[in-house]
């Protein structure tokens, strides 16, 4: 299997919030597993442990990370000091041309949410966030905020919020009335009280359930063989057709 296959099933595993806490995540066996070398298997878990999807631990190996509530918790303290920062930044020179594209992306939002179309609606909320640190045109600022989320969404897998899409979208809204004010306080306001009220939606108590981590590896195995067969049929589909059309424009010359 192609290291990089490897890696990506080993993304949706980690990321699947099912997986238990500080669970040894041994080479051999994975290599096994995927039939890889120990070698390129030693690669791809290093590579999720610079992803911040499991912990490398000296004399200990690759392990599943140990989420505890404090650690969400902290993740928001954070996002509220430096997104209050953006946000009294970017309202203290705030311009039409932001304020009307965040508008619109907040109705393409709700519209997400009403057709209940899940994915659609997280990513255009992320997007909001992600926009008003672009605003700063501080590329240092923009990198940080992605990171902060990234980890944010991590946590998320495992601590899922137990509240609407619609409450976000609203506050969403509310963010965007604060900032067109043009005043930085209480666009801080609106911020903080958003990243707040995500945090208590949150469950406290993690949504581990009993799936074995051999498991879960071997249903996205086949999940990917699946989606290699697919691609291979659809690919053969298009051959079939492209190999007709030019017989039938063969047929069509000679009968010119």
């Amino acid at each position: 299997m192609k290291e990089e296959t490897v890696h990506r099933i080993m993304v949706r595993v980690l990321r699947s919030g099912l997986v238990a806490p500080d669970i040894k995540l041994a080479e051999f066996h994975l290599s096994q597993k995927f039939d890889i070398s120990r070698d390129r298997m030693r690669r791809v878990l290093q590579r999720l442990g610079h992803e911040k999807l499991l912990n490398l631990v000296p004399n200990r190996g690759a392990r599943t990370i140990a989420w505890d509530f404090r650690d969400i918790r902290e993740i928001y303290a954070a996002r509220r000091i430096f997104e209050g920062g953006i946000i009294m930044a970017v309202a203290d020179r705030v311009d039409d041309g932001l304020v009307a594209r965040l508008e619109a992306q907040n109705r393409q939002e709700l519209n997400a949410v009403e057709t209940d179309n899940v994915s659609l609606a997280v990513t255009l909320g992320g997007a909001l966030h992600n926009d008003l640190a672009e605003a700063t045109r501080n590329q240092l600022v923009t990198e940080s905020l992605q990171a902060m989320v990234e980890r944010t969404s991590i946590a998320l897998d495992y601590f899922g919020p137990s509240g609407s899409l619609r409450c976000s979208c609203r506050e969403h809204g509310e963010i965007i009335s604060a900032l067109k004010t043009g005043n930085p306080t209480t666009a801080r306001e609106a911020m903080c009280d958003h990243l707040s009220l995500i945090e208590t939606r949150l469950s406290v108590e993690p949504r581990w359930e009993s799936v074995g981590l051999d498991e879960l590896i071997e249903g996205e195995i086949e999940r990917e063989k699946r989606h290699e067969r697919d691609s291979h049929g659809c690919h053969l589909d298009q051959d079939r057709t492209a190999t007709g059309h030019r017989h039938s424009h063969s047929h069509d010359k000679e009968n010119a």
